[in-house]
């Protein structure tokens, strides 16, 4: 019911009747009923503000507040709502948030902005290097990054911008310089080793001639006198071609020689040729001469012999390798012959007489195959034949009763008692004794060999039954070797190494050693054998045992070095730390041999205490070094804070005093705790240097600008007292206070001052013709600057640029001002205007001159 009161009004009381009549009050119509409709088609934010605050229902304020959205009708909102309605108050402190959030954005950009200037500003202070181009283009991406800033943010960093590209253009013109001087320099050189090479090609051909007139008529002296005065022009530009000159003023002459000597011994072609002429040897002797010397000649080149050269070379190596084969093999057949007789007389002398028979009958054959024997060998080939013949008739005489002898031995070994492996011996000595004296026997005598075998027979029964048990041991022995090689082979293929028990391994070592000692005698030739297998097993398991302990050894030894070299290790504490991690892998590596492994440890042992001992002081030392360091990076950074309040000339003087401060300071290992803080206020000293700088010199800059103005007004009055022809006394006293203050006044902008000492030299012979041309020109002069600048010309100048632009494209084919300094300069020599033109010239000027400056 509240509800509706407000939006339709009270109803109206009915008074009761009375019975006297009272007069009744007039109804007040309600008011217009304000719906959420109206608030909608509303866009006046001064009408959407009385709702906001003023309207019937909470609904209604809410979209009200809702539609506004000027920053400052939410904030007269806001005050008028803060403790009248706090939902529209929420609503208008969530939409004055986001415009606190946008400013506060907005200067955050503003001051990354500002920073990315000084770091552009401190950057054109350095050298450009190869990385200053880079820098440069980090911090342009960083600021194409940015987005929209304040125009005093933008002019700063074209301005730093433009200090920056005017150092890379001037490394950029230096590099060119130095790479054309380059390239001229690797001209010269091609040129001087395209000579060489065009000399060595040279002799090739030289060689190639098939006849001499050929050669006399390629006039090859000349050709090498041209190739001689490139390389001295090249030598000229002092290039290190002192080798190369050395080595062609070598090739050189001998080229020369060459030809020479081809001009008088005749070609390789012509005396390859005469190779071949058989009939005429001492034709084909001097034509070897003359090749081997061309080919001596060719090989002083240092180069591959040419193609002519080579096949002529090949055919006196085919013939020299044809002699060198005759003579050998005559050398060979001489050597074998008498090879063959020594043997011959030795085994005749030896009393060999079957082998020195079939030594005569082979030299025979040889001897029908030799044309002519020397003497020496004939001899020797004489005392064969007759020791030969002295030893048939003495052989057949002495052997006989020796072997009767040897018969008679062997019957009575039948019935003696010598130990059954001493009776062997003893037969065997008898069997080699017959074999010894029946060499060299032609024929081999029977019935006496026959009584021998039979008398070996019986002499050897006793022996037979001892060998054989014998023979059985050493069987026995050999498989229970065999066995235990099995075994072994079990063991080595089956057993884990990689997580072995060495000290079981150690063990099974020796047991298999001993057991194998155990199983003795056994059969020679399987022993052997056999016992090469077992060594070779030994070999493995000791390999892996000495494998293990040695590869612990190399990890201990390497743990000691790595401990020794910690000993003298600057950085203690991490020092510390490393050893610690040393000794825990000490741990973890297995033994080694016992007394090297005891003595690895005392040295280890030895380098750990040495490390722990020298941390503490290391620690005492560092904290000393490093409030030192500390210190005088303080005292370093107090001296470069005091240059910064220094003027700009004293700045200037103690340009190096400056660069000495910061090499020290960047040369310092500023501590962890405290070099970021340092590194700020060392940054900033300079930042401030570099402020102070750039300000004294753009203040000297504008300054000079200044003066030069006021200068040229000075002058140009100067120039109206002439025109006015003003009397001579006051003319003189002008003049003489205009030279006073151009003398006096201390910087000129580039080229500025000749001109004026020109324009006054000028000056007393100035006419109102001259006023009336300068005056027009500097009209001009202001229309070039605007179209320069890129600025609009007043109404009334508008005709005369136009005309001015379309001139300059009919005569100068499009031509344009590049640069206000040009524009100055004329400026500077025109003179006698008028004040009232003067004064609106030279604003216009000047505006569009800073207009371009700062785009």
């Amino acid at each position: 019911m509240k509800l509706l009161r407000k939006l339709f009004g009270a109803k109206p009381k009915v008074e009761p009747t009375k019975v006297v009549p009272i007069p009744v009050a007039e109804i007040k119509p309600p008011k217009p009923v304000i719906t959420l409709d109206i608030v909608e088609q509303t866009n006046d934010e001064g009408e959407l503000l009385k709702l906001a605050s003023d309207g019937a229902t909470s609904q209604l304020r809410q979209a009200a507040a809702e539609k506004i959205h000027s920053r400052e009708i939410l904030e007269q909102l806001a005050k008028a709502v803060k403790t009248k309605d706090k939902n529209v108050f929420k609503i208008v402190k969530t939409k004055l948030d986001l415009f606190k959030a946008e400013d506060a954005k907005l200067a955050e950009l503003e001051a990354s902005a500002l920073r990315i200037c000084e770091k552009l500003e401190r950057h054109s202070h350095f050298e450009a290097d190869s990385l200053f181009k880079a820098k440069l283009t980090v911090l342009q991406n960083e600021w194409d990054a940015l987005g929209q800033v304040s125009i005093m943010a933008q002019s700063r960093y074209q301005s730093a911008l433009a200090a920056c590209e005017a150092k890379i253009n001037a490394r950029a013109q230096a590099i060119a310089d130095e790479e054309e001087k380059l390239s001229l320099d690797q001209q010269a050189l091609q040129l001087a080793e395209e000579a060489y090479a065009s000399l060595k090609q040279l002799a090739g051909e030289v060689y190639r001639a098939s006849h001499v007139d050929e050669l006399v008529n390629a006039n090859y002296e000349l050709k090498i006198q041209e190739l001689a005065n490139a390389v001295r022009l090249a030598a000229n530009r002092q290039l290190p071609l002192d080798k190369l000159t050395k080595e062609f003023e070598h090739r050189k002459q001998q080229t020369l020689n060459l030809i020479d000597q081809i001009k008088t011994s005749g070609t390789v072609k012509q005396l390859a040729e005469k190779l071949d002429q058989v009939e005429d040897s001492d034709a084909v002797k001097n034509a070897q001469q003359k090749l081997q010397q061309l080919i001596k000649s060719a090989k002083e080149f240092g180069d591959e012999l040419p193609e002519t050269l080579s096949e002529a070379k090949a055919k006196l190596d085919a013939i020299w390798a044809q002699r060198h084969q005759t003579e050998q093999a005559a050398k060979n057949a001489l050597r074998d012959f008498s090879e063959l007789a020594r043997k011959g007389l030795w085994a005749a002398e030896q009393g060999f007489v079957r082998k020195a028979r079939a030594i005569q009958k082979e030299l025979q054959e040889k001897r029908a195959q030799l044309s002519e024997i020397p003497k020496g060998i004939q001899a020797k080939l004489d005392d064969f034949e007759a020791q030969l013949a002295k030893l048939g008739d003495w052989h057949e005489f002495a052997v006989t009763p020796k072997k009767e002898a040897l018969i008679s031995q062997m019957q009575a070994l039948a019935t003696s008692n010598i130990n059954p492996e001493n009776l062997a011996t003893k037969i065997h000595e008898l069997q080699d004794s017959w074999k010894e004296v029946s060499k060299g026997v032609q024929q081999q005598d029977d019935e006496l060999w026959q009584q021998f075998q039979q008398a070996s027979a019986v002499a050897y029964a006793p022996c037979k039954e001892f060998f054989e048990a014998q023979a059985a041991e050493r069987e026995n022995n050999l498989n229970k070797r065999r066995e235990l090689v099995s075994q072994l082979q079990q063991y080595l293929q089956g057993y884990d190494f990689a997580n072995a028990v060495w000290k079981d391994v150690e063990q099974t070592l020796k047991t298999a050693r001993a057991e194998w000692q155990t199983y003795w005698p056994v059969p020679r030739k399987a022993g052997n054998e056999l016992q090469k297998q077992f060594e070779n097993l030994m070999e493995q398991l000791f390999g892996k045992i000495t494998s293990e302990y040695e590869s612990n050894k190399t990890a201990k030894q390497s743990l000691i070095e790595q401990a020794q070299a910690l000993v003298s290790a600057v950085d203690t504490r991490a020092a510390t730390e490393t050893i610690k991690q040393l000794q825990a892998q000490w741990k973890l590596i297995g033994k080694s041999w016992h007394k090297e492994d005891q003595q690895l440890w005392q040295e280890f042992r030895k380098h750990c205490d040495a490390v722990f001992a020298l941390r503490n002081q290391a620690f005492e030392a560092a904290k000393e070094q490093r409030q030192a360091i500390t210190a005088q990076a303080e005292r370093l950074i107090e001296q470069l804070n005091q240059f910064a309040a220094q003027s700009l000339e004293q700045l200037n003087a103690a340009k190096a005093e400056i660069e000495s401060l910061k090499t020290e300071f960047s040369a310092l290992d500023l501590p962890k705790e405290a070099s970021k803080a340092l590194q700020n206020k060392f940054n900033a000293s300079i930042a401030a240097i570099a402020n102070k700088r750039d300000s004294a010199r753009s203040q000297a800059e504008e300054q000079s600008w200044t003066d030069l103005f006021n200068a040229l007004n000075a002058l140009r009055e100067y120039e109206l007292a002439v025109i006015a022809q003003t009397a001579s006394e006051t003319l003189a006293t002008q003049k003489n206070n205009l030279e006073t203050l151009i003398a006096n006044t201390p910087r000129w902008p580039t080229g500025t001052l000749s001109l004026v000492q020109q324009r006054l030299a000028k000056a007393d012979a100035i006419t109102s013709a001259n006023q009336a041309a300068n005056t027009e020109l500097l009209h001009t002069l202001a229309i070039r600057a605007e179209i320069l600048a890129g600025k609009e010309s007043p109404a009334e100048d508008k005709q005369a640029r136009m005309a001015y632009q379309v001139k300059q494209m009919q005569q100068a084919f499009g031509q344009r001002d590049s640069s206000f300094e040009s524009l100055v300069l004329e400026w500077v020599a025109l003179g006698g205007v008028a004040t009232q033109a003067y004064t609106s010239l030279l604003t216009r000027f000047n505006s569009s001159r800073a207009q371009g400056i700062k785009s």
